[in-house]
């Protein structure tokens, strides 16, 4: 790392305090703090939204798992394809007409008040988790590069983006979401060929190499569902998305930053697509990288871990000045995507909680709070699992969605299309999908379905239940 590297990275994040402190002056209330007010332009949310659910785990656990191994995870992005529509014609009208703060509170009207807590509870739990996750990858990477504490990158990624969150509020954070995507974008665009034109035979080479070892290979049809199949990782993907999209406090709430409809389902829409493409580049990048160390074997070192390949190109392999923009990128990944979690989990918490429960009245100061308490449990994470051994990050970000968050997209697909279930039945039918979700994840068997399935067969498990115990209590009645 050079003196110029080093220089952009200060500059950027001081950049990202600075918006915070820009949109402050805006923060006149909790609307303006949790919405926007809802005037924000169609295509800044879309790439917000964008910019939400790309974080660092697909910055560098992505590439790792093709560099390692191949394309097969690709297949999560065709649920991305498959929601982003079914959102627009059935979800989104309904939550744009509740005008909701959170998305938790169509819970309460449509089924009880014990559903809305325990979903605002499990989404502010993932959130915690999820922060932790994001902001540890990043840190790993600085790390790698620079040889600087690993803890030290935890607490200054983590205390600048709880700072100019806190401050400006949702708007500081879609805008400078839309900041990030934009620098995200190129950089990824920049790694991508500066990696091919240094193989061996340029783009050709690259296509030759990465074919001859299989590592394009989207599709394995074989039906083992222990393994990452493609049937294992498509229904995972379709209901992780389908929760993300549906139930996820992060995305739901730019769903109300539009001035209308027409343009929150542009934003979604245009997202659906920009997301399955980026999927797809990061993949490949992960390719591009290992055939330009086929080519340069002898540039990375010898027992490198998968997540550490990138940031040691970055570092070591682009000009200066431009490491140090795209090593901006990570730390663009991970502010993005941590920012929409602290705002998204103080919003829930704000609403469904001191706004329903205690009606408070200072609730722009309880937002705050509530965003700083979240990043400090986030950030406390983080350092746990800098000091813990643990397995593929990825993986373990997709165990905590499946389990966390798979029956509360199940909950507003019940609200919404089956009409028969009841609050009783839902609240049944929730128990039911975290004993499944739980047990797999504790209980050692053979033939245990792969850790994709597990937020799937939650579901089943609360659509089979919830119409029963529905249908009983209405029979006692």
């Amino acid at each position: 790392m050079k003196a110029l590297d080093i220089a952009v990275i200060v500059a950027y994040l001081v950049l990202m305090a600075g918006m915070g402190f820009w949109f402050m002056r805006r923060n006149k209330d909790a609307d303006a703090y949790f919405k926007a007010g809802g005037k924000l332009p169609w295509w800044v949310v879309s790439l917000s939204i964008y910019a939400t659910m790309f974080s660092s785990i697909t910055f560098i656990s992505v590439p790792a798992m093709s560099f390692s191994g191949n394309m097969t995870y690709y297949v999560i992005s065709f649920g991305i394809l498959l929601m982003a529509p079914i959102v627009v014609k059935w979800y989104l009208p309904f939550f744009r007409k509740l005008k909701l703060t959170s998305a938790y509170e169509y819970l309460e009207v449509r089924f009880n008040l014990p559903c809305r807590l325990f979903a605002s509870t499990a989404f502010i739990l993932f959130m915690v988790a999820r922060t932790a996750i994001v902001a540890y990858l990043p840190a790993l990477a600085i790390t790698a590069v620079t040889g600087f504490d690993i803890n030290w990158s935890i607490l200054a990624v983590v205390a600048i983006t709880v700072l100019y969150c806190t401050v400006g509020g949702v708007e500081a954070v879609i805008w400078s979401d839309f900041v990030q995507s934009i620098i995200l974008i190129g950089s990824t665009a920049l790694i991508i060929a500066w990696a091919i034109c240094g193989t061996d035979g340029g783009f050709s080479g690259f296509l030759a190499k990465g074919l001859d070892a299989q590592k394009f290979t989207v599709f394995d049809w074989t039906l083992d569902f222990t393994k990452p199949c493609f049937w294992v990782v498509f229904i995972g993907g379709v209901v992780a998305n389908l929760a993300s999209y549906t139930s996820d406090q992060c995305v739901v709430q730019r769903y109300m930053t539009t001035p209308d409809e027409k343009g929150a389902a542009r934003s979604i829409l245009f997202n659906g697509v920009l997301s399955f493409v980026n999927c797809f580049v990061f993949f490949a990048m992960g390719v591009a990288l290992w055939t330009f160390y086929q080519s340069h074997a002898a540039a990375l070192p010898a027992g490198t871990k998968p997540d550490a390949v990138l940031p040691i190109f970055i570092a070591r392999e682009l000009p200066t000045g431009l490491s140090g923009l795209v090593l901006a990128a990570v730390a663009a990944a991970t502010m993005s995507t941590l920012s929409a979690n602290l705002n998204s989990a103080a919003s829930a918490f704000t609403t469904d909680f001191y706004r329903r429960l205690w009606k408070g009245r200072n609730e722009l100061l309880c937002g705050k709070i509530c965003t700083v308490v979240v990043g400090v449990l986030g950030g406390a994470m983080a350092l746990w699992l800098a000091n813990a051994e643990i397995g593929n990050i990825y993986d373990q970000f997709q165990r905590f969605l499946g389990i966390l968050t798979g029956g509360l997209g199940c909950l507003f697909f019940m609200g919404i299309f089956m009409k028969c279930v009841n609050g009783f039945g839902a609240t049944c039918g929730l128990v039911a999908n975290y004993v499944v979700c739980f047990g797999l994840d504790r209980i050692a068997f053979e033939g245990k379905p792969h850790l994709l399935l597990y937020g799937f067969l939650g579901m089943v498990a609360c659509l089979v239940v919830a119409p029963i115990a529905s249908e009983l209590r209405g029979l006692r009645e």
